[in-house]
């Protein structure tokens, strides 16, 4: 129902749902005006924002939980249901429509199987999901339970508590896709940066789901052990990254001029993964993950915040970027099978760790992405009315 006036407020139809290990509110297209600062003012108000707590609105303090779907009618004819991402900035009045969210778009898929979109095979929805930002198509399975998306099972994933039923969320469709070129941008598997403050510094440039841009560990000099919580109060760290992801990004031709601070810090893209063999080390719940468990150690950045969990969009670009030959990725996992048809990453990440099934095929005219499918669970959390001033 469109936007009308409630309670001396606005009241806007809305459904919180967590995805993977992000969680967003979910608004139909129909309900908002035309893309444009009336419908990013809408949005603001709905989180909070600008506001580092958002304590005015439904965000959650936390840029995994400051994520806005709007989801419509397919306007692809190969799609079920249209997915438009936004990332609802804390501190500033904007919100980059430009990315994606692989965590989110599990909750796309969750959002779309309670629709009824898609078609129904035994007790599994299929959902072909028309990701707007990039003009993609994401496929996806969601489980059923008497017609309806099911709740429970025994799948867990790094950064949630407890366990559910899986969805599959397949980014086989998103090689290039935030550039509108190759997987490697650069043509080359590995280029060296001119970093100010840091020199020379070695990074694989990836563009597979979202921008990705990966260097050693050791060279941006991160303590493996540290928690993520010891590693975002490490300022200078968190500098070094970004002076890294700032430089990329110029060098790239990607986010330039005299506006690009700003710009960092409002775009999801690029995210840096700061990435090493795997090591024995803390999960944010306690848990120990041994080295044995997984094939590569990452830490994931972007906007001056480390992520607690995994980036469902960075898990499938550090797939891809395991499998071919020359990348950091590839090089710090070097215990990884990717010469089979379709391979198995184990990342271990603060939240736990996460499997990603890949298939790529490297030829003359580049890397081609045939899957790119990591396993999430969702749920719807409300499904209400949101209100605004």
């Amino acid at each position: 129902m469109p936007i009308k006036p409630a309670l001396n407020m606005r009241s806007i139809d809305a459904m919180i749902i967590r995805g993977g290990s992000s969680k967003g509110v979910f608004l139909d297209i129909r309900d908002l005006p035309p893309a444009g600062p009336e419908r990013d003012s809408i949005v603001l108000k709905v989180f909070g924002s600008p506001d580092k707590r958002q304590i005015d609105g439904l965000g959650g303090a936390d840029k995994l939980t400051s994520k806005v779907a709007v989801m419509g009618p397919p306007t692809r004819v190969d799609c079920d249901i249209d997915y438009l991402f936004g990332q609802v900035n804390q501190e500033l009045p904007r919100i980059d429509w430009s990315s994606n969210c692989g965590n989110i778009s599990a909750g796309a898929a969750l959002y779309g199987a309670l629709k009824g979109a898609g078609h129904i095979e035994g007790n599994v929805a299929h959902l072909a999901i028309h990701q707007v930002n990039t003009g993609r198509r994401l496929r996806a399975k969601v489980p059923l339970l008497n017609e309806f998306p099911s709740v429970d099972g025994d799948f867990a994933i790094g950064g949630v508590p407890g366990t559910g039923a899986r969805i599959d969320v397949d980014f086989g469709d998103f090689a290039g896709s935030a550039l509108g070129g190759n997987v490697l941008p650069t043509g080359h598997p590995r280029d060296e940066f001119d970093v100010p403050g840091l020199g020379r510094i070695e990074a694989s440039v990836v563009d597979a789901a979202n921008l990705h841009i990966f260097v050693r560990a050791k060279d941006v000099g991160m303590v493996l052990t540290d928690s993520i919580s010891d590693m975002q109060a490490d300022a200078s760290l968190v500098l070094r990254l970004e002076a890294i992801r700032k430089t990329v990004s110029r060098d790239i031709g990607f986010i330039t001029g005299e506006n690009a601070d700003e710009e960092l810090r409002v775009s999801m893209n690029p995210l840096i993964f700061a990435v090493n063999a795997p090591v024995d080390y803390l999960a944010t719940n306690g848990e120990r993950i041994g080295a044995g468990t997984y094939d590569l150690y990452s830490r994931s950045l972007a906007r001056f915040a480390f992520s607690r969990a995994y980036p469902g969009s960075g898990a499938a670009g550090t797939s891809v970027a395991a499998g071919i030959p020359g990348t950091i990725v590839n090089e710090a996992a070097p215990g990884l099978r990717t010469d089979e048809d379709v391979y198995l990453v184990r990342i271990g990440h603060p939240g736990g760790t996460l499997d990603v099934a890949a298939q790529i095929e490297i030829g003359a005219d580049g890397v081609r992405v045939h899957q790119a499918l990591i396993g999430r669970t969702a749920r719807l959390l409300m499904d209400g009315k949101a209100y605004i001033r």
